[in-house]
Parts: C-alpha cells; sequence; structure tokens
C-alpha cells in the first residue's frame, strides 16, 4: 500500500506540480484512557476518510460535493497534495509528538523543512500546542473539531484556523434556548480543558447577556433576563472526577444542564446520573458538539434508554439534510465498498494501527459500532466497512477543512506562491481567510482569525427519543442563527420530553434558604406584651384620673405621672417595630422601616425617665437643703429637664435619620453561602454603613443621665420613708440602669440571631416599661385603696407643703404638726452628723 503512494508522488513530480506536503492530524486514540481501552471506535475513522476522501477529490479535481471545484480558478490549478497521516492521541502531548514525527517526515537533504500544511487536530487541547508550534515555524493549520474561543489569539495561534465555528456561537445558541425554554437556572457540567473550559466561560457570558421575552417570545429591547448557570468542572478520562461532578448537579438541584464532554465521559456521567436518580420525567439534560450522536444512542441501546431519552444535543452540525453536496455524499458513502479505487488510496495512507482490549471488550457487549477484535489491523478497511459505518458529522468538517487547504492552496500559488524553498505558510493562511466555497457544511466562509464564520455554520438542536420496543433515534428540531433564533423544521412536530409531553420540565430548584424568620408565635408572644402594658397604662391613667383630686395623687403631680405612662407606651410600642421583617422576600427591604424602632424606644425612654429625673431632683432639692431655708418649685422647674433631654432626642434622632450613611435600613444578609453561590442561610436586619455615630452619642446621652438620676437619688437615700415616692423613684431609676447595663452586652452577643436578639430587645423594653409604672403606682393607689388615713397623712404632708411652693396648706395644724416633727428630726440627724 505504502509503495502505491510513492509511486503516486514520483508521477506527480514528473509532471512538475506544486506539491503540499499535508499532515493529517486525525484522532484516532485518547491516551487518556487505560491501557486496553486507548484505541478508538470505528466513529472516528470514518472522520479519517472524510479527510481522505478530500484529498482524493481534490488531487482528482472531482467536484461532485465541492462544486466550487470546478471553477475554472481551482480547475486550472496544479496544486496536488501529499498526504500522510498521523494520531494526534486526543491529547496535548500526543500532538507534540504526532507535529515532531511530521517535521522529521519532511526534513529535506539541506536540513530545511518541507511541511506545508497541517489538517487537525480534533479536541482543542490538542490542538493549542501544535497551533503554537506550527505559528513559530509558519505552518498554516486547519481544524475540523477544535472549538475553544482561546484560540482566537491570533498573537498566539498565529495560523491557526478551522472549518468549524468557535464556541463562542453555539454558546450563545445554547444561551437562546435556555431562554426560549424559560429557564432561568441551569447547570453546565464541564470537561476542564481548553475545549471545556472556553465553552463554560462563553457560555456563562452569554446567559448573562439574555433579554426579556415577551408574550409570543420576542426579545424585548433593552430589557436584561440573566440567567444564573452552575458550572460543574470535570477531569476528561477520569471516573471519579466525572461522579463528582454529577454530585455537585445533585448537592445543587439541578434539573436542566448541558453537559460539554467526550463521549467516555458522556458514557459515565450519565451512568451516575442514573444511579442518583438524576433522570426522567423531572430533568433535561442537552450534550455538547463532544459527544457523538452515535454514542449517546449506542450507550443508552445498549445499557438504559432513559439515559437518551427525552435528552437533547446541540452543536454546529456539519452536513445537513437538504443540502444536495451532503445528500449526495450520504447516498454515495454505502457505494464506497465496492470502490476498490477509493480503498486501496485510504489504506495507502492510513495510519498503521491495531484494535485493542476495549474494541474486544465492546464487541463481547454486543456494542455496535464496527468493533474489532482485539489485534485487528485497523488501517484496512473491511469488505462492509461504509456499509456498517454512516459518516459521522465530524467526518464533514474534516472533509471541509481538505477543501479549505487546497483551495487556499490554488489560490497562494495563483498569486505567484511556491511549495518549494521560497513557502510562504502566512500567506497561505491568508488565501484560506478569503474563500467562499460551496461544500457538505453549506457555503464556508471565515472569520480575519481563520476561524468559519458563524453566519455560515448550521447550529442545530437534537431530539433524542427511545420507545421501548423499539432502538434510539434521533430527530434534528430545527436550525438556529444569530439573527433568527431558533427555527423549528416543522412546528407540528415539537420536542418530546423524557415526561413524553412537549412541555419542558422545571428549571433547577434552588437549595432551601434558611430565611431565620422571626416565629408567628414570638411575634404574638411580643405584641401581647405590648398589649398587657398599654392596659397597664390605661389602667393606672384612669385610676389617676379618678383620684387626681386625691392628696396622694396631688402630692405626686397627676401631670407627670400620665408623662410617665405615655413614655412607657411609647417606648412600648418599639416592640411592634421589632417585629417587622421581610418575610424572606428580598424585594421587600423598603417596607421595613428601621428606623422606627429607635425612635419610638428612645423618645418613649427620654419622656418616661425626664419625668423621674424631675421628680427625683424635686425631693433632692428639698431634702438638700441643710438650712431649711424655704424652697420653692414650680412646674416649670420641673419641666426644664424634660424639655431639654427631648428637644436633645429629638435633633439627634432628626440628623440620624436624614443621614443616608448612618440611617438604618433593612437588609438581608447571607450568612451561608454554598460553593456555587446559592444562599443557604441568611439573616433579616436592620444595619447601616455607620450607625454608630448617632446610635453612640444617644447612648451616651441615656446612661449619662441615668448615672446622674442614680446619683440624685443616691444623695436623697436618707429621706425619711415616710416620703415613699422618693425610694420608688430611686428603685426605678436603678432599674432602668442595671437593665441598659447587663442588656447592651448580651444584645450585642446575638446581633446576627434574629430570634435571641427580639427577644432580648422585647424583654429589655418590656421589663423596663413595666417596672417603672409598677414601681411608681402600684405604691400610691395601694396607699389610697388600702392605707389608714394617718398613712396617707403622713406620706403626703412635707409634699404639699413645698411643692407648690407655699408652707401650708391652709392651717392645717396636725400637718404643721407632722412637718414641725420631722424639721426637728432632721435637724438632729445633721446635729448627729456634725
Amino acid at each position: 500500500m505504502r509503495s502505491l503512494l510513492m509511486i503516486h508522488l514520483l508521477v506527480t513530480s514528473a509532471a512538475a506540480v506544486q506539491v503540499n506536503n499535508l499532515a493529517l492530524m486525525m484522532r484516532l486514540s485518547d491516551l487518556r484512557n487505560q491501557p486496553g481501552a486507548i484505541v478508538l471506535s470505528d466513529v472516528w475513522r470514518t472522520v479519517a476518510m472524510g479527510a481522505i476522501l478530500a484529498v482524493k477529490d481534490f488531487n482528482a479535481r472531482d467536484a461532485r460535493y465541492t462544486p466550487s471545484l470546478a471553477d475554472s480558478d481551482y480547475a486550472s490549478c496544479d496544486v496536488q497534495f501529499n498526504p500522510t497521516m498521523y494520531d494526534s492521541g486526543s491529547v496535548a502531548k500526543g500532538s507534540i509528538l504526532a507535529y515532531r514525527a511530521a517535521r522529521a517526515d519532511n526534513l529535506e537533504g539541506d536540513g530545511s523543512y518541507s511541511l506545508h500544511s497541517i489538517l487537525g487536530c480534533a479536541r482543542s487541547d490538542a490542538s493549542k500546542p501544535m497551533a503554537i508550534l506550527g505559528g513559530i515555524d509558519g505552518i498554516p493549520q486547519m481544524s475540523y473539531w477544535s472549538t475553544s474561543d482561546a484560540m482566537e489569539d491570533k498573537s498566539i495561534y498565529t495560523n491557526f484556523g478551522r472549518s468549524i465555528p468557535p464556541d463562542s456561537a453555539t454558546t450563545k445558541a445554547a444561551a437562546e434556548l435556555m431562554s426560549k425554554l424559560g429557564y432561568t437556572y441551569v447547570g453546565v457540567s464541564y470537561v476542564d480543558d481548553a475545549y471545556g473550559s472556553s465553552w463554560k466561560d462563553g457560555f456563562v457570558r452569554a446567559c448573562s447577556e439574555m433579554t426579556c421575552k415577551d408574550a409570543d417570545g420576542q426579545p424585548i429591547a433593552g430589557s436584561s433576563c440573566p440567567i444564573q448557570v452552575i458550572t460543574s468542572g470535570l477531569i476528561g478520562g477520569n471516573q471519579d472526577s466525572v461522579k463528582q461532578s454529577v454530585n455537585i448537579f445533585k448537592a445543587a438541584n439541578v434539573k436542566v444542564g448541558i453537559v460539554v464532554t467526550f463521549d467516555d465521559d458522556w458514557n459515565w456521567w450519565i451512568e451516575e446520573a442514573v444511579a442518583n436518580g438524576m433522570i426522567g420525567d423531572d430533568y433535561f439534560w442537552v450534550v455538547g458538539d463532544g459527544v457523538m450522536t452515535a454514542n449517546v444512542i449506542e450507550n443508552a441501546n445498549n445499557n438504559d434508554k432513559r439515559m437518551a431519552n427525552g435528552m437533547g444535543r446541540l452543536s454546529a452540525i456539519g452536513g445537513l439534510e437538504g443540502n444536495p453536496n451532503f445528500d449526495k455524499f450520504l447516498t454515495d458513502w454505502a457505494a464506497f465498498d465496492s470502490d476498490a479505487d477509493l480503498k486501496t488510496y485510504a489504506e495507502s495512507v492510513f495510519f498503521d494501527y491495531v484494535a485493542d482490549a476495549g474494541h474486544a471488550a465492546n464487541l463481547a457487549s454486543g456494542a455496535a459500532g464496527g468493533w474489532h477484535p482485539e489485534g485487528t489491523d485497523m488501517s484496512v478497511l473491511g469488505s462492509t466497512f461504509f456499509a456498517d459505518n454512516a459518516p459521522d458529522d465530524v467526518a464533514t468538517y474534516a472533509y471541509d477543512a481538505v477543501m479549505a487547504l487546497g483551495l487556499g492552496s490554488c489560490k497562494y500559488v495563483a498569486a505567484g506562491g511556491t511549495f518549494d524553498g521560497d513557502f510562504d505558510g502566512n500567506a497561505l493562511f491568508q488565501k484560506i481567510t478569503q474563500l467562499n466555497f460551496n461544500s457538505l457544511t453549506n457555503n464556508a466562509f471565515f472569520l480575519a482569525s481563520g476561524s468559519r464564520d458563524p453566519a455560515s455554520a448550521n447550529f442545530v438542536l437534537e431530539n433524542f427519543s427511545c420507545p421501548a420496543s423499539e432502538s434510539c433515534t434521533s430527530r434534528k428540531m430545527g436550525k438556529w442563527t444569530a439573527a433568527n433564533g431558533f427555527v423549528d423544521n416543522d412546528p407540528d412536530a415539537p420536542f418530546i420530553y423524557a415526561s413524553g409531553l412537549t412541555t419542558p420540565p422545571a428549571d433547577v430548584v434552588k437549595p432551601e434558604e434558611m430565611l431565620n424568620l422571626l416565629s408567628d408565635g414570638l411575634i404574638t408572644t411580643g405584641q401581647f406584651l405590648v398589649f398587657l402594658n398599654y392596659g397597664i397604662a390605661a389602667t393606672f391613667a384612669a385610676l389617676t384620673f379618678k383620684y387626681q383630686k386625691h392628696r396622694v395623687v396631688r402630692s405626686s403631680q397627676p401631670m407627670f405621672l400620665i408623662m410617665v405612662l405615655v413614655g412607657c407606651c411609647v417606648s412600648t410600642s418599639a416592640i411592634l417595630a421589632f417585629g417587622e421583617n421581610d418575610g424572606g422576600d428580598y424585594s421587600k427591604a423598603d417596607d421595613v422601616n428601621c428606623m422606627l424602632q429607635p425612635t419610638l424606644y428612645s423618645l418613649g425612654f427620654t419622656f418616661s425617665f425626664a419625668a423621674l429625673f424631675a421628680k427625683i431632683t424635686r425631693i433632692a432639692k428639698i431634702f438638700g437643703n441643710k438650712r431649711l431655708s424655704k424652697v420653692t418649685i414650680t412646674w416649670i422647674d420641673m419641666m426644664k429637664p424634660i424639655v431639654a433631654l427631648l428637644l436633645l432626642d429629638v435633633v439627634l434622632l432628626a440628623l440620624w435619620s436624614s443621614d443616608e450613611k448612618a440611617a438604618l435600613k433593612w437588609e438581608r444578609v447571607p450568612k451561608t453561602v454554598d460553593s456555587q453561590g446559592n444562599v443557604l442561610e441568611s439573616v433579616g436586619m436592620c444595619t447601616a454603613e455607620n450607625p454608630w455615630l448617632y446610635g453612640a452619642l444617644i447612648l451616651v446621652l441615656h446612661f449619662s443621665v441615668l448615672v446622674y438620676g442614680n446619683y440624685m437619688c443616691y444623695k436623697s437615700r436618707n429621706v425619711g420613708t415616710t416620703f415613699a415616692e422618693g425610694k420608688y423613684v430611686f428603685m426605678a431609676m436603678v432599674s432602668n440602669l442595671q437593665i441598659m447595663a447587663l442588656g447592651l452586652p448580651m444584645l450585642i452577643m446575638v446581633y446576627d440571631n434574629p430570634t435571641s436578639n427580639y427577644f432580648m430587645r422585647t424583654g429589655i423594653v418590656f421589663m423596663n416599661d413595666v417596672g417603672v409604672m409598677l414601681l411608681i403606682f402600684v405604691p400610691k393607689f395601694y396607699l389610697i385603696l388600702f392605707g389608714s388615713a394617718e398613712a396617707i397623712q403622713g406620706s403626703t404632708a412635707t409634699s404639699n407643703n413645698t411643692s407648690s411652693g407655699q408652707t401650708s396648706d391652709g392651717g392645717d395644724n396636725q400637718e404643721m404638726q407632722a412637718l414641725m416633727d420631722e424639721i426637728e428630726r432632721l435637724k438632729q440627724e445633721l446635729a448627729d452628723k456634725e
């Protein structure tokens, strides 16, 4: 066979034609696989045959599948291919070895190299190092299956082109498919190499740029409806890594996704999906163009039909029915078994290799696809090779890639180029990028980068169907273009999903988010405490009004008693604000008025405390009068500290509310996020960029007046027990100080725990307010309702004679005598101290 090829080369040399030494970098094995399962199936031999057939047709100027070849510019072209086939091994190492072998085979006697062009490689991971080396050496390279967008970088991959469009176009089609189906949350499981990573990046980018659709499915200009993508990488050829990728999808509840791998990885992937219950009516998986249609069908037929039923395949298809060139190619294919000249030529070019144990194992399992016993010479085509193996779609890209190299060579020679020692690979590559020809993959034309222009490609969605009693099949549903989107081939024959319905399953269900909402019972309890305080305040207010002329109430000044009750009610109302939240809805943050919480509590506290402060100041002034001179304290004197504290509080609260950086606003903050960015736990809280500027001032103000009030109480500690009001005011103030001193640190500790925080804040406010009311009012009304006349008279004597600035209340000798007795007692106490 090799001798026939040498004779052919001698003949062409004698005819003084231009010889283009072409290296056919075919994918015949996969070095990532385990020994014994490295040699690939006959699917990839059909791809190699597509390339060989193109070489033969070009050399013969046979325009049966490429009408452009009959043009006069090409018919008179004297370029001939001299092909040599190499196995790229599917990986970078294999491609480098193949490139070195091709260079060595084209080493001339003068030390120069005569390798003129390269077809391949298949996988992007294998093409990248070869494209770098070829670029350095000035050798044009035309790939038939490498789609990575990374290879658009001409500063690195100088002379790299391809007959298949780059991933950026396919990923845009994939994103639009998901948008068309109404999905907003999808997964992409990808092989972590040049092809898969580039595909993933392009898909994520395209999904982020999706626009909203109207009721008719048409895009709404200027709108934005991005699709959230969960990504899960895997190591090609590593089954454990593939399983891990599937498990990531399971953990994230992914139900709709795209699997961007190669055949073996896909077989493992769907096997693990079956094991995890991730197939069936509720799931929709789409494979990319790295997985062959034949492999999906074969794997499902041999194992579990659910592995394909209702699934899709989205790819840049080479040959499409309806293209007369491709239709003729399909018709002729099976007849090639009887074309002895073609088979002889093909076998003379074919790379020498044999089937390994993997073929034998698949043969034993009954696998279809032309698998062979171990040791079979794979460079020899069997008598029914073409009949047994339909051409894979990649074969059409390989055919047109060879044609692009051939037609470009003719343009290069016509422009004065040569393939002898003055060969200019860069000039040849430029001619290739300017081509526009009609062939198996329709009209092919190229971008300036050398990649096929997506506008000339066929992006097709396939639908797999696996009836219970029949073999699985694939049906092409329609074609996508950048201009028109997806157009169905037959609107009356829609996509059928695994459920047997034409309605797509629901997309990914996000992991349930723990919202840390307050329970209804807790909020109800807080509301009960609020209304309990309201009830207590209302009761004391009613009693104060009823007994307003009673000596005990008059001596305590009803106006200040009502102020204490109003302040406690306002402060208690903050508990209602504590219970406000967004209900777990992120969009309702503005419905929560966070500044209402500090406003109600602060004003209520100031109102009630200022009244207590005024009363204790009054007592201290009276009994701090060591000279026992007449002391006049009017209601205006008592209102001064109240008004001052209220004004200061109102000013601070107003400044706080008007400061954008300090004003409290509701925000739901993620507390726990999984590896895919899903929020697993969140906490809703009132927060601000800098809330402590004003909050700290208010706290310092409240704490300072509390400390000072307690100091005033301390100064009045020696007041006789008959003046019980001072004692209970003292107790109320001490209670306030204790609650604030102990409560604030505890609130800080439970700040991000809504339940504990609400419980603590509610408890502090309720205990503070109810404590003040009970301490101030219970002793008074107990005295009114159950106290003796003597007790009432003793408790009010001094108060009546001093609070109004008068020395007597109208000649009550009994009261005057009690006052004089008290004065004498105080004098004695002062004398004893001196």
